[in-house]
């Protein structure tokens, strides 16, 4: 029961990181990730077009897709 209670510990710590990240507007995505699984939200993968091309290009060029 102890170790179940040390993870429940990490996890609230990561979550009001988290949260105090979101409200000085500088989350990271990881942060995001954190809050959405907190309330039972999965992430969006809506992404606008433009911005996936973007995200794509930047990863063949930076990526090094093969």
């Amino acid at each position: 029961m102890g170790e179940l209670h040390q993870l429940m510990l990490e996890h609230e710590e990561q979550l009001e990181e988290a949260l105090d990240a979101m409200e000085c507007g500088w989350p990271t995505q990881d942060q995001i990730d954190i809050i959405r699984h907190a309330c039972g939200k999965p992430r969006n993968a809506h992404v606008h077009p433009i911005l996936r091309d973007v995200i794509n290009d930047f990863g063949n060029v930076f990526g090094g897709a093969k």
